[in-house]
């Protein structure tokens, strides 16, 4: 009997181990499925091409700097001396969607539900898109805000443990990696540990270590992104009031978010203050005042937009709510529904639960991600990354193009320097970054932000041959491509695109 009641604790300790990691096996195929595009896509277009180093070094975005994510180019350009671009870009995306998983695997169990619900949980997340609003994710590309959120998903495991050294060293690190994500994790946490220690439920000791590691490991970061502020001096009101409004209204501007969905986010909180306010679990209690931090930020995003104060806009404070607190309603539904003692309560609190992931369309929103998946994998290349890949092999390594600026994969596919990408704005230079816009589109005037990029290729290819002319002298343009008929030799061609070459 003994010998068998010493082998229990083992025996229970390597079945939590298995359903852990069939959850997380499980959850991988789900993200392979959701997000395992061809690479690079989206953001990688662009930001993967900073690892790779003396990236076209004459052309003016390249040249700039990108403080933003300096500790990411900085660690991640080292492997690109030994493997491709696309070999560093998976190794990162499975490592990162790896870790993340195992931290929410980690995370969902300060909730004290089984494995399972958890893994449902999550599975949930992903497919309605992570984000209700806003058009945050933490799974999909390998970018800087990736390595962000692993740090920040262990450090809030962490914090809930009651733990302070460890969590605080991550949390200072999330800001390093991706400031946009530091901050607002660190200032919601800030103000949870500024509550306990108010309450005395903290010592003024665990504040202090808290406070000191999180702003020593968020260094790294923060004095890249001073030294650029103080050599690019104020932005004008109207770069940032175009930059909210038409460059990135999907991550700045609240106005233009979906309102059923912000009252559905704020519907999902209410739903978590009622069923963990009461808890006696210092965990639940923790994560819970992160939430209230974070929608506090986010309402203040709608002051800022509402009193259009734009160039604070820039620091996205909407970024975490929307997709941290949809996460936990996911986690608490399952931890709290079964808890309730009347049936008749149980009933209307899981018909709600239903009702808002209804809401979410899970099956509608996973399928249609799915099908993207899988449409990367077999759709032909387009007209221009085909004249891209022409131009890559057939011009001087020196040459500057005249490119549709609303296409992010220009440069990957051409490694040819050109005039400015709408795609990628400069924040130390955004004033010229604007300027050159205006340049290859006539000084378009912008009128609607979903409809921006669509604005944009019609002012290009409506450049009139004055206007190439005058930017090839400006920006010393040695070819052109474009959708118009010009009086210039043409030396490439497609169905929809024309090269030229520019004298």
């Amino acid at each position: 009997m003994t010998k068998e009641y010493l082998q229990t604790p083992s025996k229970l300790l390597n079945e939590a181990s298995s359903k852990f990691w069939w959850s997380f096996a499980f959850l991988f195929v789900a993200v392979l499925l959701f997000h395992g595009k061809t690479l690079p896509f989206s953001n990688e277009f662009v930001y993967l091409l900073r690892l790779e180093p003396n990236f076209l070094s004459n052309d003016w975005t390249f040249s700039q700097s990108a403080n933003e994510h300096w500790l990411f180019n900085t660690l991640f350009s080292l492997p690109s001396y030994v493997f491709s671009l696309e070999t560093v870009g998976w190794l990162g995306r499975i490592s990162v969607w790896s870790l993340c998983l195992i931290a929410l695997l980690k995370l969902g169990k300060r909730w004290e539900i089984p494995n399972w619900t958890i893994a449902v949980s999550v599975f949930l997340w992903l497919a309605f898109a992570q984000a209700v609003v806003n058009d945050e994710w933490i799974f999909g590309g390998f970018e800087a805000k990736t390595i962000a959120y692993v740090c920040l998903l262990f450090a809030l495991n962490e914090f809930s443990k009651h733990k302070t050294i460890l969590p605080s060293i991550l949390l200072g690190l999330s800001f390093s990696f991706h400031p946009a994500v530091g901050l607002w994790s660190i200032g919601a946490i800030g103000l949870v540990f500024l509550f306990h220690l108010i309450n005395r439920t903290i010592s003024f000791s665990a504040f202090v270590k808290f406070s000191i590691l999180t702003i020593v490991f968020a260094l790294p970061g923060l004095l890249p992104l001073l030294m650029e502020q103080s050599n690019a001096g104020a932005h004008p009101f109207d770069d940032w009031r175009f930059f909210v409004i038409f460059r990135m209204p999907w991550h700045l501007d609240p106005f233009q978010f979906s309102r059923s969905g912000r009252v559905l986010i704020y519907a999902m909180l209410l739903f978590n203050i009622v069923a963990l306010w009461k808890s006696e679990n210092f965990a639940l209690r923790f994560l819970l005042k992160f939430q209230i931090a974070l929608s506090v930020f986010f309402l203040a995003g709608l002051f800022l937009r509402w009193f259009e104060i734009f160039p604070l806009l820039r620091f996205m404070p909407m970024r975490l709510f929307p997709i941290f607190t949809p996460l936990f309603f996911m986690f608490t539904a399952f931890y709290f529904v079964p808890k309730i003692a009347s049936q008749k309560y149980k009933i209307i609190a899981a018909l709600f639960v239903i009702m808002v992931i209804a809401l979410l369309n899970p099956f509608g929103k996973g399928w249609q991600q799915i099908q993207t998946t899988f449409q990367t994998w077999t759709v032909a290349p387009d007209d221009l990354q085909k004249t891209s890949v022409w131009i890559s092999h057939n011009t001087p390594s020196d040459a500057v193009v005249i490119q549709p600026p609303q296409r992010r994969e220009f440069w990957y596919y051409s490694h040819r320097a050109s005039i400015v990408s709408t795609t990628y704005p400069t924040y130390n230079q955004l004033g010229e970054w604007e300027m050159r816009i205006a340049d290859l589109t006539g000084n378009l005037k912008v009128t609607s932000g979903e409809h921006a990029r669509e604005e944009i290729d019609v002012a290009y290819n409506n450049l009139s041959a004055g206007q190439i002319a005058a930017l090839k002298t400006k920006y010393g343009a040695t070819h052109l491509v474009s959708r118009a008929n010009y009086p210039y030799p043409i030396i490439f061609e497609t169905e929809t695109y024309k090269v030229y070459q520019l004298p």
